[in-house]
């Protein structure tokens, strides 16, 4: 299933290989030339402004922009440089889809993209800074790095993707001062799902009863095979 985004002052369907529509449709280093501005406090906001500038209330950068020992794929579209005001973790969706979302990222028309994508068989691709603002999940952008992982939400997790993504989180641990926790709503601190953010962050149901369930066994990951 794909979904298009509509136009501004519309609540938005993005695609289905980037965490959109209701219910169970959903979504989850270089240098980047374009952005747009966000307009604050909408679902699935399309981030629209002046190519090439940051966000005016972007705070100061912390740690690496981009993982280490994964494939990185920068994004020229559908994102806003500088624009993460702070950080409060690392959010998960669930694709609804298969293969890398990069061709779909780079689609001027979807409006839509995340930090990290992750496959089923455990493979990593980042496609935005850490310091830029992904397009993810509405008015969360502000606040949350996001990985799509490969799959539908009708099915759980594979263990390489578990391993992943733990992967992930531990970095930001490191590197963005993640605390090794879960968090339940977006005013939380660390490894939340996209749907704890309701109607601001697009009302959707993603990922879905199953892969949430497992950021447990995501976070008991991070403890046990990444210790800090």
């Amino acid at each position: 299933m794909t979904h298009r985004k509509p136009k501004p002052r519309l609540l938005s369907r993005r695609t289905a290989m980037a965490c959109t529509g209701g219910g169970l449709i959903a979504t989850a280093l270089g240098v980047h030339d374009f952005s747009r501005d966000p307009v604050p406090g909408r679902a699935e906001t399309q981030d629209k402004g002046e190519a090439g500038l940051p966000a005016a209330d972007a705070t100061p950068e912390r740690g690496q922009a981009w993982m280490s020992d994964i494939t990185h794929k920068p994004l020229a579209v559908n994102f806003t440089p500088g624009g993460i005001r702070e950080m409060r973790g690392l959010v998960l969706h669930v694709q609804e889809g298969e293969n890398s979302l990069h061709d779909r990222f780079s689609d001027p028309v979807v409006e839509c993209s995340s930090h990290f994508w992750v496959s089923q068989s455990g493979e990593i691709e980042q496609y935005v800074s850490a310091h830029d603002r992904a397009w993810a999940q509405g008015a969360g952008n502000l606040s949350w790095l996001s990985v799509e992982t490969s799959g539908f939400a009708s099915r759980p997790l594979t263990a390489r993707q578990v391993d992943a993504v733990a992967r992930i989180y531990a970095w930001g641990m490191a590197q963005h001062g993640w605390p090794l926790e879960p968090a339940s709503t977006p005013l939380g601190q660390g490894f939340g799902i996209h749907s704890m953010g309701g109607q601001d962050w697009g009302g959707h149901a993603c990922p879905g009863p199953l892969r949430s369930a497992q950021t447990g066994a995501i976070l008991s990951a991070v403890r046990l095979r990444y210790p800090r």
